[in-house]
């Protein structure tokens, strides 16, 4: 009897010592990118990245000016630029082949703006954020910590890699032509910018299609002037 309680108490403190909480798992992987100092030195990033969809060559620009100034630009081969979101910190405007669309709305332009940070897990506490521990699941191979993200509005399931503490996937109801709908993105090849490591390719199941996508260059602290982000 002495012995099962042993046991069972042993295995009670083996579950306490390694528990995890989702500001842990956020935390971990803050630093496995290079830490709140090297993120802070990145003043503005420049992002080139081509793909393909439904057998056409596409580019994202991607530009980030924190804390909050975020521009996206997409181009199709022989189509040329097809959708432009501009972020400017306090509204937000998207814009296509049929115009350009307004955005005021403080939660919708919160989540936008979220893209313009280098790193927006290193400010989760400043935003507020919500973080629930899940548990762990299965990313293909790899196994991950999978925690619940909540920005005002915003609600994310994200997973780190247990072995390395990098983000590997990202799940976010979006709102899409065809309605509400979940987009998963998956973050592999993690490389050095600038003493920060970002993924250099970004893999998105859009329910419909698959987009998969291929960093060319990314630029750190180019000045990037804050009329860019300007919004008509």
């Amino acid at each position: 009897m002495k012995k099962i309680s042993f046991v069972l108490s042993a295995l009670l403190i083996s579950t306490l010592t390694f528990a995890q909480t989702a500001e842990e798992v956020v935390a971990n992987y803050v630093k496995a990118v290079g830490g709140k100092d090297a993120i802070a030195q990145i003043k503005d990033l420049t992002m080139n990245m081509t793909g393909e969809v439904q057998g056409q060559s596409l580019e994202i620009l991607y530009q980030k000016k924190p804390a909050n100034k975020f521009i996206q630009t997409v181009s199709i081969a022989g189509m040329g630029e097809v959708s432009k979101t501009v972020c400017d910190g306090t509204k937000a405007q998207v814009g296509g082949m049929q115009g350009s669309q307004d955005i005021t709305d403080a939660e919708k332009v919160k989540a936008i703006s979220m893209q313009g940070l280098i790193v927006p897990e290193a400010s989760y506490g400043e935003m507020g954020a919500k973080l629930t521990y899940i548990g762990k699941e299965k990313v293909g191979e790899v196994e991950a910590h999978k925690i619940e993200v909540t920005v005002g509005e915003t609600k994310m399931l994200e997973f780190y890699d247990v072995a390395t503490g990098l983000k590997i996937r990202q799940i976010i109801s979006a709102e899409t032509p065809m309605g509400k709908q979940d987009v998963t993105s998956d973050f592999s090849d993690y490389k050095d910018v600038s003493g920060v490591k970002i993924a250099h390719k970004i893999s998105q199941d859009l329910g419909m299609m698959q987009l998969a996508l291929t960093a060319t260059k990314i630029q750190a602290n180019t000045n990037l002037a804050d009329a860019l982000f300007t919004i008509n």
